[in-house]
């Protein structure tokens, strides 16, 4: 049974407006040992019949019997299956890889036919040797000789140990003495193969020849026995062997070193794209975790970078406990003495003694050791008096002022002031952020356990009561007031026409403001009133019973102005992530937490949601704008490629291996491009303050979500490029990449 058998094979060419003939109604035979030698003129069809027995290209018309079978049914599978099984590739353009070294064109054969993983650097060698090509085995192909390469191919299909060769023109482009080499070499391995050689010259081949075949317009017009050819039988059909991972991950990145400048070019562009993605991606993740967050009023001065701790029985912390909470991950420093960050009051700065309202007031405080050198100008400070402070403020490194506490924004009395200390300006926070940042000298030094009064508070309080206090009267709220130089005889006076009554003994309930303007209720008893009996004018309070009604009032509200040290630390931390996380690590049962920063107001998730909304809105127009870029640079990159993926196929590699290949090659240039963005992003973010503080919010399952788009992106590109290019057989993608 004849090894490939024909019988009125024909082959079309069409084009859009012609069909022409590449053979017709060809039927010959061949089988294992035969040296066949098909001539013809050019445009004969000697080349298409080579394409068509080596599965490189299909038929339209007739059988095509391999060991019996037909052929008419075969897949794109089929056909690779068959090609990788049986078929070995000498080309006259050589069809090497050029970004390829002599030793690794070798070795790719080896490779994808399975071969031993433990021989194949001996077999590679030998066949290097055989073709004379030793001293040039670590040369890359595109700076060997024509010859040189040919030699190369030669050895290539050698390495696949398939019991047909098949060379179409093998010496077209060769000198006389390197022709002689070829023609030997596929002599000498045609003892127990079939080898088929296509040519123009058949002088050059016609010493080794059994067999002539001529050709001429597509048809066979002389098959002549030239000598007795050694008939062999197929002992063992060839197993193709899948190509294992570990193969697979060699193959990938031979192929991404064997071009370095390519893959220099596609890392930069990976890393840019990546770079701007994840940047906008983190920016938008920061405003949907910060959006809709209020500051406490109770602890007004605590910004995102500190977290109060206070134990639920009141007690102090002891060295143990102050380890363990700088022993966290994210915590960056412990500030025993909590209170000098006078958390609970409000703070100004006046220079010479006069407060700005437009800029005295103080949004924070913190430690100067959060701030980054390159955000201020000047030093940071490290004496008990020195300060940084935000250009806000309008002052100059080098002057002194004042820092006060109590809320005097807009509430600003003489006398009423509480002075922190005098302090020496070493640098200004150019970032504007209302704070002031104190040296790790004062921070550190030993608090009082006193009472404080918060003096601004309580002047407000006192006017609040004294000018903005009514009574429920007649269905209506009516203001008292409190007569200057005019004795009352009773408590309670309510002007009008009329007899009055004078009523002993009642309770009067009296409406009056806290700080923030709640509405708060003060009752006293025991009050004469005198009531008249028709209400015209106002009501007036005696300066006892004022002063019964203010005691009340100031008692009542006294946390409101009063400041109590409490035994409480202050971590540092680096934002609101580090913060929440500081929160879900702390014993709750010991301690309480308060992030004062971090309070949800009450429209938080519907602001969430929108944000939320607009945001996925925006990452995907950002992203298809992206990959309309980065599609147009790969692509273009992939399209130069479709030369060394038909020879891939040439040599046997399947669609399925070349899919794995190129999705491979793909993830793992988004996976370095990735940890090299992140490490670039990390690098910038810890000099760049914006970036850090977004970057807080990039947790592990954010970093896991960017590579797998990444990745997934890059694999989908990688498949579109496979499927792209096995939509055309290997020989019209050989021909259209020597065509670009």
């Amino acid at each position: 049974m004849a090894m490939i058998k024909l019988e009125q094979v024909s082959k079309y060419y069409r084009s859009e407006e012609t069909v022409s003939v590449g053979m017709k109604n060809i039927s010959l035979s061949f089988e294992l040992g035969e040296f066949v030698a098909v001539t013809g003129e050019s445009g004969s069809g000697k080349s298409t019949l080579l394409n068509v027995i080596s599965g490189l290209d299909g038929y339209e018309d007739g059988e095509l019997f391999l060991f019996g079978e037909e052929t008419s049914h075969y897949t794109i599978s089929d056909w690779e299956r068959y090609r990788g099984t049986y078929i070995g590739f000498v080309f006259q353009n050589y069809n090497i890889i050029d970004s390829y070294t002599v030793y690794q064109n070798v070795m790719l054969a080896l490779e994808i036919q399975g071969y031993n993983r433990h021989e194949r650097k001996k077999r590679a060698l030998e066949l290097i040797d055989k073709v004379g090509l030793t001293s040039h085995k670590n040369h890359k192909a595109s700076k060997l000789s024509g010859g040189q390469k040919q030699r190369a191919v030669i050895a290539r299909a050698l390495a696949k140990d398939c019991p047909v060769i098949v060379a179409d023109e093998p010496t077209g482009n060769l000198d006389s003495a390197s022709a002689e080499q070829v023609m030997k070499l596929l002599h000498d391995i045609a003892k127990h193969k079939l080898v088929v050689v296509v040519t123009h010259d058949y002088e050059q081949v016609q010493a080794y020849a059994t067999r002539k075949i001529k050709m001429h317009d597509g048809e066979v017009v002389e098959d002549k026995k030239i000598k007795k050819a050694d008939i062999q039988t197929l002992k063992e059909v060839p197993t193709p062997k899948k190509l294992g991972v570990l193969n697979l991950f060699r193959f990938a990145i031979r192929n991404l070193l064997a071009t370095p400048k390519k893959l220099l070019f596609l890392m930069i562009m990976q890393i840019l794209v990546i770079s701007v993605f994840t940047i906008v991606y983190t920016n938008q993740i920061s405003q949907i975790r910060e959006v809709g967050l209020e500051q406490s009023s109770v602890f007004p001065l605590v910004p995102e970078t500190r977290v109060l701790i206070e134990k639920r029985d009141g007690s102090s912390f002891n060295a143990s406990e102050i380890d363990y909470f700088e022993s966290m991950r994210n915590v960056k420093a412990v500030y025993e003495h909590a209170n000098n960050f006078y958390n609970e009051s409000r703070i100004y700065v006046t220079k010479n003694n006069i407060f700005d309202y437009g800029r005295g007031r103080v949004v924070a405080t913190d430690s100067a050791i959060t701030l980054n050198q390159r955000d201020i100008t000047g030093t940071l400070p490290k004496a008990v008096n020195e300060v940084v402070i935000s250009s806000y403020y309008d002052f100059n490194v080098g002057e002194t002022i004042k820092i006060n506490y109590g809320d005097a924004y807009g509430w600003y009395q003489e006398g009423t002031e509480t002075s922190i200390g005098t302090f020496l300006v070493t640098g200004i926070d150019n970032l504007d952020r209302e704070t002031v940042y104190f040296s790790e000298s004062f921070l550190n030094q030993p608090t009082s356990n006193e009472v404080m009064i918060d003096q601004s508070r309580l002047s407000r309080l006192e006017e609040n009561i004294r000018y903005n206090t009514t009574i429920l009267y007649d269905s209506n709220k009516i203001y008292i007031y409190i007569p200057d130089n005019y004795p009352l005889t009773v408590d309670l006076y309510i002007e009008g026409d009329g007899d009055r009554t004078v009523l002993s003994n009642q309770t009067i309930t009296f409406y009056a403001y806290d700080v923030d303007y709640n509405e708060v209720e003060i009752t006293l008893s025991n009050l004469t009133i005198s009531e008249p009996e028709f209400y015209s004018y106002g009501v007036m309070l005696s300066e006892d019973a004022f002063s019964d009604l203010r005691d009340t009032y100031l008692l009542l509200l006294e946390n409101q102005y009063l400041i109590t040290p409490r035994q409480m630390i202050s971590l540092s931390v680096d934002g609101y992530y580090a913060g929440n996380k500081v929160i879900d690590t702390v014993d709750s049962d010991l301690y309480k937490v308060y992030y004062p920063a971090n309070i949800s107001g009450s429209l938080r998730e519907l602001q969430v949601f929108f944000l939320s909304f607009l945001a996925v809105i925006l990452l995907t127009l950002f992203g298809l704008f992206l990959y309309s870029i980065v599609h147009a640079v790969t692509k273009n990159v992939m399209n130069a490629r479709k030369k060394d993926f038909a020879i891939f196929r040439s040599i046997g590699a399947n669609q399925s291996t070349l899919a794995q290949l190129v999705v491979l090659e793909q993830v793992m240039m988004s996976t370095i491009g990735f940890i090299i963005t992140m490490l670039l992003i990390t690098f910038l973010g810890s000099n760049i303050t914006f970036l850090t503080a977004d970057l807080q919010y990039m947790e592990l399952k954010d970093y896991f979500i960017l590579l797998g788009a990444f990745m997934a992106f890059g694999a989908w590109l990688g498949l579109r490029f496979n499927k792209k290019v096995f939509k055309q057989s290997v020989i019209e993608t050989l021909s259209l990449s020597r065509g670009e």
